[in-house]
């Protein structure tokens, strides 16, 4: 097995070890690799899977987009205040009076 072989698959197994929470790191990839691995291969593995990690997202939601999810909370908040206020109105009109 080539170098550029047991690298590639030591990416793959850096993929495996993050999808199970675990980081991968030389020590755990000399521990888990079906194979041995020089902390050379196990370094050069560790920065290409780092490389091809993308950059975490800081926020997917866009500036604007906030502001327009908030305008339309607060117009549905004055709805439903509209809308208890008019069942509370109908429910004063249906109680008899205790004259």
């Amino acid at each position: 097995m080539t170098h550029q072989d047991s690298v590639q698959q030591l990416v793959m197994l850096c993929h495996k070890l993050q999808k199970e929470g675990v980081p991968p790191t030389i020590a755990m990839l000399r521990a888990k690799a079906p194979f041995t691995v020089s902390v050379t291969q196990a370094i050069a593995a560790v920065k290409a899977f780092k490389g091809s990690r993308q950059a975490p997202e800081e926020d997917s939601t866009p500036v604007h987009s906030q502001t327009d999810q908030l305008q339309d909370m607060e117009k549905r908040i004055v709805q439903l205040e509209e809308a208890v206020a008019l069942l509370e109105q109908r429910l004063q009109q249906l109680q008899p009076t205790t004259e």
